[in-house]
């Protein structure tokens, strides 16, 4: 049966208690005409289940309903049901503190409504409580009908500001916290500072004094130091817009962290170990400087926390994509001091410490994991950890990069090539020519690696027929560039040296630079990401 065919007196088929049916049913003409009006009405007990005693017409309407028994089966036949879950606290709250001030004026609240048809809309409530000695509590329920645009807009820009109000009250707490910690954590070393300087100067005529009261000053500044670069680290943080992806070597960074912290580890003697052995693909894409200050930032919590045992990096390629990608899980396992259950969830806020410097003994501002998670959230990562108090923490971040293809040559006509081709490789930049000069290696040539212009042609000048049979020269070195190299080469007295075969290598792409290179006397201009193929077939074309 439609709404609109809905008669007043088939409302009574509502199930009323016995207590406080006669008053119900004695007031049913007065409020029949409710049926009719456009908005929403209904009736409820204030009970603990809130059992729904009438509803009109237009509360059906507004809910999608075209039956009663629809409306029951969607709401529960009860004021709890016709409320969105995340709103009931809310409410419940209001009607309250309505019933506990004795004050029966319409009370007036908003909240949402999930409809027959799943949508959710804002609705205006306006509630009037009252209280019977037979029937019980009761309250009487307007409800707008929300279908003014402009209404919901307001509704909206309420909930925003409200959002707004909260958020901004956080960044002040944030704020407060971030002055109380770091004034605590900064005049320590400040005061080791000016303690140690005053003692020094009052020790001047006993030098080896002097030298131990300065070295405790440099180890206060370089706390302080590390304190300030990590306050300003999230700042900086929290403004960039991404990352600026270059071509990098995963070892290469690795290695890198890995020499840098290996004195600290050693000093406090812990194990310090790297394993790379499961890297696939080395060669990715990524903001290397963000990569480089994640790692760094895991490890040297993880030392800065472990005073017996070892810490261990892993890096490992777990699985490929689609596209030339795949993710790389990165672990940083320690026998540290472990932290709680109940931190573990809050290890990653800013400012946030297990234990005050008073009682672990170590200085800090309790920014470093914050400034991992912040730096994950930048290469798209995530970052979990996992630890037990006394037993050490194993920090697990998942990586997703673009990898650069390994060379498949098996069906390549450059299989047939020749690859104990000796060849001459000036690259300026020293990772690059590392790259460069390894899966060259790996493909059986053999590479003489320069690192600027010059060197390469002090290099072809000395040799001698059959010495080089190419040149992959980088155009973008200092001294000499490549340019300069191949003109002066194309004018040896020798024509063997001569006509060598030249190849640039370079991130120089444009039509004009690409001119140059033939004018200089370069045979093939190729850019940089080397696409691996596409070099082999370039020298097998060039000589054979």
């Amino acid at each position: 049966m439609e709404v609109d065919q809905l008669e007043a007196g088939q409302w009574q088929d509502w199930q009323l208690p016995p207590q406080g049916q006669a008053e119900v049913e004695a007031a049913w003409e007065s409020i029949q005409f409710m049926d009719e009006i456009p908005g929403g009405f209904f009736i409820y007990y204030a009970d603990g289940d809130e059992r729904l005693i009438y509803a009109n017409k237009g509360m059906l309407r507004t809910f999608g309903c075209t039956t009663l028994q629809e409306f029951r089966q969607l709401t529960g036949n009860s004021f709890k049901g016709i409320v969105f879950p995340d709103d009931l606290e809310a409410v419940e709250d209001s009607i309250r503190k309505q019933i506990q001030s004795n004050q029966y004026d319409l009370d007036y609240v908003e909240y949402r409504i999930r409809r027959k048809d799943g949508t959710i809309r804002w609705v205006e409530d306006y509630g009037h409580f009252i209280h019977t000695e037979d029937a019980g509590d009761i309250f009487y329920v307007f409800i707008g009908d929300s279908t003014d645009e402009r209404s919901q807009e307001q509704m909206r820009q309420k909930r925003v500001l409200s959002d707004a109000l909260e958020k901004a009250d956080l960044a002040v707490k944030a704020k407060n916290a971030f002055l109380s910690q770091i004034s605590h954590e900064m005049r320590t070393p400040l005061n080791a500072i000016f303690g140690f300087t005053t003692l020094a100067k009052n020790s001047l005529r006993e030098p080896d004094t002097v030298r131990e009261y300065l070295d405790e000053v440099e180890v206060a500044s370089r706390q302080l130091l590390n304190m300030i670069t990590q306050a300003l680290d999230v700042s900086n943080l929290s403004s960039a817009a991404g990352s600026d992806q270059e071509e990098c070597d995963l070892r290469s960074i690795l290695q890198e962290i890995h020499e840098f912290l290996l004195p600290q580890a050693q000093e406090k003697g812990l194990r310090f170990s790297l394993n790379c052995k499961h890297i696939v693909h080395r060669i990715v894409y990524t903001n290397p400087q963000q990569l480089k200050q994640l790692v760094l930032n895991l490890a040297n919590n993880a030392i800065t926390y472990t005073e017996s045992g070892g810490v261990t990096i892993v890096m490992s390629e777990e699985k490929s994509l689609p596209d030339s990608h795949a993710v790389y899980r990165l672990e940083v396992r320690d026998t540290g001091v472990g932290i709680s259950a109940e931190f573990l969830e809050k290890a990653f806020e800013p400012f946030s410490r297990e234990k005050t410097s008073t009682l672990s003994g170590i200085r800090g501002i309790g920014l470093g994991l914050t400034i991992a998670k912040s730096i994950a959230d930048l290469l798209d990562a995530t970052i979990t950890v996992q630890s037990a108090v006394g037993q050490g923490s194993t920090f697990t971040v998942m990586l997703p990069f673009r990898v650069q293809p390994l060379p498949d040559v098996s069906g390549d006509p450059t299989a047939k090539l020749s690859h104990s081709l000796r060849i001459l490789l000036a690259e300026d930049n020293d990772l690059n020519r590392e790259i460069e000069t390894e899966l060259l290696e790996r493909m059986g040539f053999l590479i003489d690696p320069v690192s600027n212009g010059e060197q390469a042609w002090e290099k072809v000048k000395a040799a001698s027929p059959g010495d080089y049979d190419l040149l992959i020269l980088d155009l973008q070195m200092p001294v000499m560039d490549g340019w300069e190299v191949a003109a002066s080469i194309r004018k040896l007295p020798d024509p063997t040296m001569a006509h060598i075969p030249i190849i640039a290598l370079s991130a120089n792409v444009s039509i004009h630079d690409r001119r140059r290179s033939l004018d200089s006397g370069i045979d093939e201009h190729l850019t940089k990401p080397m696409d691996l193929p596409l070099l082999l077939k370039t020298i097998e074309k060039m000589t054979t």
